[in-house]
């Protein structure tokens, strides 16, 4: 049918897949070959027959500033996917950086993609090896990465916060060892749930760490315990935010997280590293058993020494009372009755200075119990520590330092912003009633 009169002429055009049928030439010549491409995981799903889709990011300070498409067909995936885990001991999964080596494609229907041909697992472990670095130099220019470690132990270590997820095999583990332990001890342990790996992991321990600060009194150190993972399983305990809590928490901080290689950067900054949770049940028992025993061999001394001073003074009356027996009998009558009176006399006064010594004793037996380090507390008195060690004078200090008083209830943790030495003739005095365990 021609032109209708007035009718506009058509135009010249291409029709949508003719044009994209254009830029899929143009682009394959452009990129003829496969290129290897570092990339964020944002998203990966897989279908019913092994296809692999992939949603490529690359940010700047959390902003996205570039995202592609990108595919791995079933039968290069099986054979990829298998390289990467077993490299790594994880799959392929979103928040990963990686880098691909791959094609690039542009279909009519689909769009531009890549077509994935490789992956280097090398590169992912080194990617988080130069952040848990870059984490690392933060802390310790911040002047932090010590500062946990610097908090004395509990005495008694009974009240324990536990940070791990409840399904944890190793938090089983623990709470076992620690509950049956053979001595009888009792521990008070309270569960704080957290996520243990993943992407939301991390902000899953800081949150948890955050809920025990606020009642911080009512526990006297943190437990976080997993069950050991892989390297990648571990990253988030890489991570500043967990790593910078756990250094400027004001109780000490012991881990158990379950690996046996490289450290993390949060058991750098805790106060006690240790391999597993049951490791770290054990470590809580012999704290306990070590204030027993201290205690025991307090009251074996305190003992020892009574015994010994009883024994002495009726060693002294037996010598005393041998040599008046060998007084000569050639005595008047007169005489031997003053002598025998002389005699009661002595026995009463001896039978009264044995009964004097047992009450002395039993005074110093009393003033020792008096002197018990929770006694001393709840009259008004406290303990201050710095660096594990009793405080007794001002001049050991520096500015900024880290001190913890402990009161008959609680503890309280300081940093000293300014200072008063001892003027001359003044006199300080603080009794150290017990070391904390080691």
């Amino acid at each position: 049918m021609g032109r209708m009169e007035g009718q506009p002429a058509e135009k010249a055009h291409y029709t949508l897949f003719e044009l994209n049928g254009l830029i899929k030439s143009v682009i394959s010549g452009s990129f003829p070959d496969a290129y290897w491409v570092a990339a964020e995981i944002a998203d990966l799903k897989c279908n019913q027959k092994g296809h692999c889709y992939i949603e490529l990011v690359e940010k700047k300070e959390d902003k996205t500033i570039a995202q592609i498409k990108a595919t791995i067909w079933a039968y290069e995936y099986r054979k990829l996917g298998s390289k990467f885990e077993k490299a790594t001991g994880e799959p392929l999964k979103p928040g990963m950086r990686v880098l691909l080596r791959a094609e690039v494609t542009f279909h009519e229907v689909y769009g531009l993609s890549l077509n994935i041909r490789d992956v280097d697992p090398a590169y992912t472990l080194g990617e988080m090896a130069r952040k848990k670095k870059e984490v690392i130099e933060r802390l310790r220019k911040e002047g932090i990465i010590g500062l946990n470690k610097s908090l004395p132990l509990p005495l008694v270590p009974q009240r324990i916060a536990v940070i791990s997820s409840p399904t944890a095999a190793g938090y089983g583990d623990f709470f076992r060892q620690l509950d049956r332990n053979a001595f009888g001890y009792r521990f008070a342990h309270v569960l704080f749930p957290a996520l243990m790996q993943g992407q939301e992991a991390e902000q899953s321990v800081v949150s948890a760490l955050e809920e025990i600060k606020k009642n911080g009194d009512g526990y006297d150190l943190v437990v976080i315990i997993r069950g050991g993972g892989s390297v990648i399983d571990l990253n988030c305990f890489d991570g500043y935010g967990i790593a910078a809590h756990i250094a400027k928490f004001p109780l000490p901080v012991i881990t158990g997280i379950g690996h046996e290689k490289d450290d993390t950067v949060a058991d750098m900054v805790a106060h006690t590293k240790l391999k597993t949770p049951t490791a770290v049940a054990e470590f809580l028992i012999s704290g306990m058993r070590g204030f027993e025993e201290r205690i025991l061999d307090i009251q074996e001394r305190t003992l020892s020494f009574t015994e010994r001073f009883l024994k002495d003074k009726r060693y002294e009356l037996g010598a005393l009372g041998q040599r008046l027996s060998f007084l000569p009998v050639r005595l008047s009558s007169l005489h031997g009755q003053k002598l025998a009176q002389f005699r009661k006399d002595l026995e009463a006064l001896a039978t009264g200075v044995l009964k004097n010594e047992e009450s002395r004793c039993n005074s110093l037996d009393q003033a020792i119990r008096h002197l018990d380090p929770a006694n001393v507390l709840r009259r008004g008195y406290s303990i201050t520590r710095h660096k594990g060690k009793v405080l007794k004078d001002a001049a050991d200090l520096k500015k900024w330092a880290v001190i913890e008083t402990r009161l008959s209830s609680g503890r309280i943790t300081s940093i000293v912003q300014d200072k008063k030495e001892a003027e001359k003739g003044e006199q300080g005095k603080t009794d150290n009633l017990l070391p904390g365990f080691e």
